[in-house]
């Protein structure tokens, strides 16, 4: 019932922000599976697929957004429309400071269907969801400023903070322990949602109509300790009500 209550309240959001865009919002093409040419190619060991893909009705501009298990740096099957997540730290498996059993990725490419926008002519934002209830409390991010170690592209590779003119597509691979990942804290048990957004930009150089989107949730299970707990407590509990009987 929480899960429901959350994806309907996300699902209304995300119908009135669309609401917003008015007449210019392209009808979104959503699909799973593969991003567009190039593929992947952000950090070593990246493989295409597991992605949940937002393209706009000309083909032109596409979002993805997907979650990766930090440990063993294999995708996860969102197949469902749900990511399951392990639960906790990766540490030790994961060297340096604590991390998060998962991380989330991003793609947006601007000429995935041979258009001719780069993302100098874009706004891009990412909602995180620092709620694990049923309710959401996004963080919003600009995901163009937001990391000095973004994936450009243009043909040719390129690590930045900011776009140049000619670069269509960036990627972006993030732990929910990471400052700058919208959360900054570990995520318990509970259902978190991300969005990914790509906006044009208006007359007044601000944000425009939406040009794709696509939204994943990822699903922490309680760690399996508590959840014996809770079974052995609630056993107790039947037992001793069984005895006043």
């Amino acid at each position: 019932m929480n899960r429901l209550l959350k994806a309907s309240r996300l699902a209304g959001a995300l119908s009135a922000g669309l609401a917003l865009a008015g007449a210019a919002f392209a009808a979104p093409i959503s699909s799973y599976g593969n991003i567009a040419a190039p593929g992947v190619y952000f950090g070593s060991g990246n493989v295409n697929g597991n992605w949940t893909i937002g393209t706009d009705n000309t083909n032109a501009v596409e979002v993805a957004l997907r979650a990766k298990n930090r440990a063993t740096l294999a995708t996860i099957d969102g197949s469902s429309g749900i990511y399951h997540s392990a639960p906790g730290l990766c540490n030790p498996t994961c060297s340096g400071g604590p991390k998060a059993m998962w991380n989330y990725e991003f793609s947006v490419n601007t000429q995935a269907g041979g258009g001719l926008l780069d993302l100098t002519n874009v706004m891009v934002e990412l909602a995180v969801d620092t709620d694990a209830s049923a309710g959401t409390a996004f963080t919003l991010l600009n995901v163009l400023t937001n990391w000095g170690d973004n994936s450009y592209y243009n043909g040719v590779k390129r690590v930045g903070n900011t776009p140049v003119a000619g670069e269509f597509g960036v990627q972006q691979s993030a732990n929910p322990l990471f400052g700058n990942s919208g959360f900054g804290f570990l995520p318990g048990n509970g259902l978190y949602d991300l969005r990914l957004t790509v906006f044009d930009i208006n007359a007044a150089g601000g944000r425009g109509a939406v040009l794709a989107q696509t939204t994943i949730q990822v699903e922490v299970p309680e760690p399996a300790g508590l959840a014996l707990v809770g079974v052995a407590l609630c056993g107790l509990a039947a037992v001793g009500q069984r005895r006043r009987v």
